[in-house]
């Protein structure tokens, strides 16, 4: 591992050993929970005293609340966010410690997003070691560095943090990379993960077989993708039953033979569509199984167990998600699940919503307006999801528009991996475009994913901005026109 790195995280380990009375401040989607409870795991293991806090975003107003929120904690650490967001943390704590009669505060940020160039020394970010916090280690794998300074015997939080990694999609190239590997080698060595080659259809432990294949969106499977009777056909062809009695057999309870003949017939049929070599990455690699989880359940597949925890964030009960990762298997497992049934069904009404009311086409994207008929919580979800759904072609971004509140709207945007090998980084565009909104706004995220929450106001501001901003990043030849209706 990155020395430099290593040696930083052992800085923020000696600051977390000499202190108590913490208040831990994480974001709220899988890789933020993860995080999150890597960090709590490890100050519960040292018998110190903390509080917790979710948030969607580290925006001023919220940082402002912290404290009357939590008179008792003398020290906060940031996770998942706070890299971009150091010039207001420096100034609201430096306001707070200047009533010389209140104890100091103090804190420390674990982030592995886009920071600010303001200097901080009590920061850990991949990104300023020269390690890629997109693809080569999340939040998670960050917070767990610094739990394995703090004690060797944390190695087996490293499978919280290939959770993170999976639910941050990090694992996109077909496996794990760079730090993440490393991390994934402490996991397997710990014998809390398994790592295995095989498909690595979304789903592999949980749904039927048909959904497993209908579902598909990483890769889009041609004749297959959001078409129940051609998947039926498909299995039913190769010999494979659908049901064990009464029961629907998923992936994971398949025969060895079984497995290898459904994978085999997959690598046909899509090679039969002349599916790029490198886009079989997406359907052959990597899978992390949680070894000590029990068999059939969300928890046991990295993937799954990601997305268990985005359906406590999204519908703000984080909370729940890092108990389930801090241990708890009995109430709020149980929550937790519920969530993720109702995170699955809501997504569906979005998904039916915009095939039913169909997408604005712009010559650089697509474009839908939710308004407040979906969550801002999950409309970035359900953007993605509709590559998968057969409605939008690959070949565009997606971006999705809902209401945050009476003054904001929040915009969601997804991409492929197509795009962004072909230039398209939708992080950097909406981390530029914040400066044009003002102080309230936040932007940014990952190349293939990314939000902005901007003045509702300003919308066809945004609109043309991006579609200038997208063709100046796609080349030059792409012609600006206006939307066309798409159903």
């Amino acid at each position: 591992m990155n020395a430099e790195f290593v040696a930083r995280a052992g800085k923020l380990a000696d600051w977390i050993k000499q202190r108590n009375d913490f208040s831990v401040i994480y974001n709220y989607d899988a890789d933020g929970i993860s995080a999150g409870a890597i960090v709590c795991k490890s100050l519960e293991r040292l018998a110190k005293t903390f509080f917790t806090k979710p948030l969607k975003q580290l925006y001023r107003e919220e940082i402002l609340k912290l404290k009357p929120e939590f008179p008792g904690a003398e020290n906060f650490i940031f996770v998942d966010f706070g890299s971009g967001q150091k010039q207001e943390l420096k100034e609201i704590f430096a306001k707070w410690n200047s009533n010389e009669t209140d104890p100091k505060l103090d804190y420390i940020i674990i982030d592995h997003h886009q920071p600010t160039k303001e200097h901080f020394e009590l920061e850990l970010n991949p990104l300023l070691f020269g390690v890629d916090g997109g693809n080569e280690i999340s939040a998670a794998g960050t917070s767990f560095l610094v739990a394995r300074e703090l004690d060797i015997k944390n190695a087996d939080l490293a499978g919280l943090a290939i959770v993170g990694a999976c639910g941050d999609v990090q694992d996109g190239q077909g496996k794990l990379i760079g730090t993440n590997a490393e991390i994934l080698k402490i996991a397997e060595q710990a014998g809390v993960v398994k790592k295995e080659t095989d498909l690595r259809l979304y789903g592999r432990m949980t749904r039927p077989l048909i959904q497993f294949l209908m579902f598909s969106s990483s890769p889009i499977i041609p004749n297959l993708t959001a078409n129940e009777q051609n998947c039926i056909k498909f299995l039913s062809d190769l010999g494979i039953p659908l049901k064990n009695n009464e029961h629907w057999r998923s992936y994971d309870g398949l025969l060895p033979d079984e497995k290898k003949k459904l994978s085999s017939a997959l690598l046909v049929h899509l090679h039969s569509f002349n599916v790029p070599e490198w886009k079989l990455n997406d359907l052959i690699g990597e899978v992390y199984t949680l070894a000590n989880e029990r068999r059939g359940t969300a928890l046991r597949d990295a993937k799954e167990f990601g997305t268990l925890l985005n359906a406590c964030g999204r519908h703000r009960m984080a909370e729940i998600g890092l108990k389930v990762c801090m241990g708890d298997r009995g109430e709020n497992l149980l929550m937790a699940s519920s969530l993720l049934l109702e995170h699955r069904r809501q997504l569906s009404e979005g998904i039916r919503l915009m095939q039913e009311e169909g997408l604005n086409e712009f010559d650089t994207f697509y474009f839908f307006d939710a308004g407040e008929r979906i969550k801002d919580s999950i409309i970035g979800i359900v953007a993605g999801m509709l590559y998968g759904s057969g409605t939008i072609s690959p070949t565009k971004p997606i971006i999705a528009l809902s209401k945050a509140d009476d003054k904001f709207s929040k915009a969601s945007a997804r991409a492929t991996k197509d795009l962004v090998l072909k230039g398209l980084n939708l992080g950097k565009i909406f981390k530029e475009m914040q400066a044009d909104f003002g102080q309230e706004t936040e932007g940014g995220g990952h190349a293939i994913a990314a939000g902005i929450k901007f003045p509702s106001e300003l919308k066809n501001y945004f609109l043309e901005e991006l579609q200038e901003r997208i063709k100046n990043q796609l080349g030059s030849g792409i012609r600006v026109k206006g939307p066309d209706k798409i159903k």
